[in-house]
């Protein structure tokens, strides 16, 4: 359920290696737009012909280019190139980097070439926030500091999220969800039949034949909620290992997971905090739960609640943060499950899950 960015990590390589004057083997670029330092780009894959990013890069001093990629999936790269660098291949490095006076980000610069090493932003949306009112950016590697000035970088990170939404729409066949785009990152997929994560559903005698919620009901319950732009949000259709029917969700703010059952005789509270036990179950670390009162309204009842843990699987052993926000009426339950990884602290606050509950609660009123 996590393999969305690495799915794409080889498409992207061969974009970037076309910027230094090697035949692009696996990607197609085109020039964007100037903007000051900035030169920004749109790369699509070779062999499928999808859109798979936008780039903007600059040089230092030193001549060293810093780029900031934006996938189609809305995940943040930055990627760093030297012509006179000689790196050895598929190798892992630590890394930290920081924006000004801001917090230090650490994470691991990933050799695609001899010339290219790439770092994936965990916590994105704070980074890009930061690269956009920031003045200078560092990256500290064991034996070097590297620095970029980032004039002009709001303007030219704007320029950059319009290329990916505008390619994001191109890709897309179906205006009303799905569509070529999501279909291309299905084929990079292991196909698998997949179980909802800290989910064992509920059993085949409360399962909904068919779901009272589309992929689209639920993708534009999403942009409404979080804001984002169309092209932002994605649904999955996904079926786990029992034939359940369920989707996967993919926006800015986090991912999750959409399903419907029938109640049933069973408590909507004691339901809802059972997949906190499943949870528990898969993590390795300190496991914090919070179960929050049920809410009624004259539309239904609002199960709420989450939990974080210390170190999870699902984030390379880091701190995650699950939330779910259940809502029963007429008998049908419809369960998001959602979790943001990183600072467990920070997604307790700003999680999706919290943005979905609010919304549910003034609608069930």
């Amino acid at each position: 359920m996590r393999g969305l960015v690495a799915a794409l990590g080889a498409v992207l390589v061969g974009g970037v290696a076309a910027l230094a004057g090697i035949a692009p083997a696996e990607a197609k670029e085109t020039e964007e737009f100037t903007i000051g330092q900035w030169t920004g780009f749109s790369y699509s894959s070779d062999d499928t012909g999808q859109f798979t990013d936008c780039t903007v890069w600059a040089f230092n001093r030193n001549n060293v280019q810093l780029g900031v990629s934006v996938k189609k999936d809305w995940s943040l790269e930055l990627w760093l190139n030297s012509k006179s660098w000689n790196l050895p291949t598929n190798q892992s490095y630590p890394i930290s980097y920081w924006i000004d006076r801001n917090r230090q980000y650490n994470g691991r610069a990933e050799t695609s070439s001899d010339k290219f090493a790439v770092i994936a932003a965990e916590y994105d949306q704070d980074v890009f926030n930061e690269l956009q009112d920031g003045s200078q950016i560092t990256f500290r590697t064991q034996n070097e500091d590297y620095t970029f000035d980032l004039s002009q970088s709001r303007a030219a990170l704007n320029r950059l999220l319009n290329c990916v939404d505008q390619y994001s729409k191109q890709a897309t066949t179906n205006p009303f969800g799905g569509g070529s785009a999501n279909d291309d990152q299905q084929q990079k997929q292991p196909q698998q039949q997949e179980q909802p994560q800290g989910s064992q559903g509920g059993g085949s005698g409360f399962r909904l034949d068919t779901l009272t919620q589309t992929p689209a009901d639920v993708r534009q319950f999403l942009i409404d909620v979080t804001g984002a732009k169309p092209a932002m949000i994605a649904v999955e259709e996904k079926v786990d290992g029992e034939d359940f029917r369920y989707y996967r969700l993919i926006t800015p703010l986090g991912d999750g997971e959409f399903w419907q059952e029938k109640l049933g005789d069973r408590d909507l509270g004691k339901l809802a905090s059972s997949y906190l036990d499943d949870y528990k179950e898969e993590c390795s670390g300190s496991f914090e739960p919070v179960v929050n009162d049920l809410v009624r309204g004259d539309k239904g009842r609002l199960a709420t609640g989450g939990a974080a843990c210390s170190n999870s699987k699902y984030q390379d052993n880091g701190p995650e943060y699950l939330s779910y926000s259940v809502v029963e009426a007429d008998g049908v339950v419809s369960f998001y499950l959602t979790y943001v990884g990183g600072n467990a602290a920070k997604a307790k606050t700003d999680g999706l899950g919290k943005l979905i509950a609010r919304r549910q609660e003034s609608e069930i009123k």
